[in-house]
């Protein structure tokens, strides 16, 4: 079975979650048996950071990086069209010599692309949609730019075979906003792998203590992009009456540009609390998790909640919002909490329940053959199709 993959992100260009999703995807796709032969994957994207044009991961998936112009945050949509043109361009003259079974779209960056291609071809087209412009905005579309995002998320839900969901809260929003069928969503989780997570050595962690907690202070850390979904001015908000409780207490804010939310830390009188770390690379983040007494996740709209799973591998407590994505992975008093925990001994029993999800629920192995199931399904549909 051979499969044209498109997205937008792929190292060394990673964004946010998308990124880190289709790396661990697709290595773990390739190679996977299918009633029509094992998967090969060509996976397109973007040459953003940089990366060779051309690029074998192994003996059944290779990266085609296309000559993509910067985004341009004031024409943002024209801009990742124009993208989307050149990113066609790498892929036909492949698909044209060497026909796809399937094409596999991730989000709105590439849906021009992929539904272009897959009318060329008469070929499948299943997508990922692993956030909505809608939903970013709490079910309101702010301006021309939004509502261009939202058509062309629409239109990749209209058009697709099947469509991918991370989470059963994404599924009821795929259908909410885009009056998706039911039937046409599938739900097959975000994963972890855990060979990624970086052990952290003891005296490192005894040093971050003595650096942030050198009066034995208990420390909470929120890591994540500092956009207002993610909540973190929610938790500065609650300092306050956290401090009132717990005086000896202190925050650490691991997100680039974080330090922009210090004036409100200033207004609130917790400045003194709160130490904003701004970019921390991913070891120093696992570091970290390993040393901090619970990492917060507040987020007003999330569609998955990677973050916990990154946390929990670090056998970290986790407190999180029960809104979205993140409500499915973080179970209060299973393996993580809704809010504050004062019990060790119990928290202790959910650090490692957590983790066990990880390697049973949320592993890459188990994601990519649900996902190879799916395709197949889409490929003998297809075959039995007139077109």
């Amino acid at each position: 079975m051979r499969v044209l993959m498109l997205s937008w992100e792929f190292p060394p260009y990673v964004v946010g979650g998308m990124g880190k999703h289709v790396a661990e995807l697709a290595p773990a796709l390739g190679g996977l048996d299918t009633p029509f032969g094992p998967i090969h994957i060509d996976l397109v994207t973007t040459r953003t950071n940089g990366g060779p044009t051309s690029e074998q991961l192994n003996e059944h998936v290779t990266v085609y990086r296309g000559e993509t112009p910067p985004l341009n945050p004031a024409d943002l949509v024209n801009s990742v069209i124009s993208g989307n043109q050149l990113l066609v361009d790498v892929a036909m003259p492949i698909g044209d010599s060497r026909p796809y079974d399937l094409i596999h779209v991730h989000d709105w960056l590439v849906t021009k692309a992929g539904v272009q291609l897959k009318h060329r071809w008469k070929t499948p087209f299943v997508t990922t949609i692993h956030a909505t412009e809608r939903g970013r905005h709490r079910g309101h579309i702010p301006d021309e730019a939004s509502h261009q995002i939202d058509r062309m998320e629409w239109q990749s839900c209209f058009e697709a075979w099947q469509v991918i969901a991370c989470s059963q809260f994404m599924k009821q929003e795929i259908q909410n906003y885009f009056a998706t069928p039911a039937d046409k969503i599938s739900v097959i989780v975000n994963g972890l792998n855990l060979d990624g997570v970086e052990e952290c050595p003891p005296e490192q962690k005894d040093a971050l203590r003595s650096l942030y907690a050198p009066n034995g202070e208990r420390l909470l850390l929120f890591v994540g992009r500092i956009v207002h979904e993610k909540g973190l001015q929610v938790l500065l908000r609650a300092m306050p009456r956290i401090l009132a409780e717990h005086p000896n207490t202190r925050l650490l804010v691991a997100g680039k540009n974080g330090a922009a939310m210090w004036p409100l830390a200033f207004e609130l009188g917790v400045e003194q609390s709160v130490i904003f770390l701004d970019f921390v690379t991913n070891a120093q983040r696992d570091c970290l998790y390993g040393t901090v007494d619970a990492a917060i996740f507040p987020s007003l709209y999330e569609p998955f909640g990677i973050v916990a799973l990154e946390a929990m591998a670090c056998h970290c407590n986790v407190i999180a919002s029960s809104i979205g994505g993140i409500g499915e992975v973080v179970h209060h008093l299973q393996n993580g909490l809704a809010q504050v925990f004062a019990d060790p001994a119990a928290a202790a029993k959910r650090r490692q329940a957590a983790y066990n999800e990880i390697k049973t629920i949320y592993n890459w192995q188990g994601i990519a053959r649900q996902t190879a199931a799916l395709y197949a399904d889409v490929v003998a549909d297809r075959r039995a199709t007139d077109w």
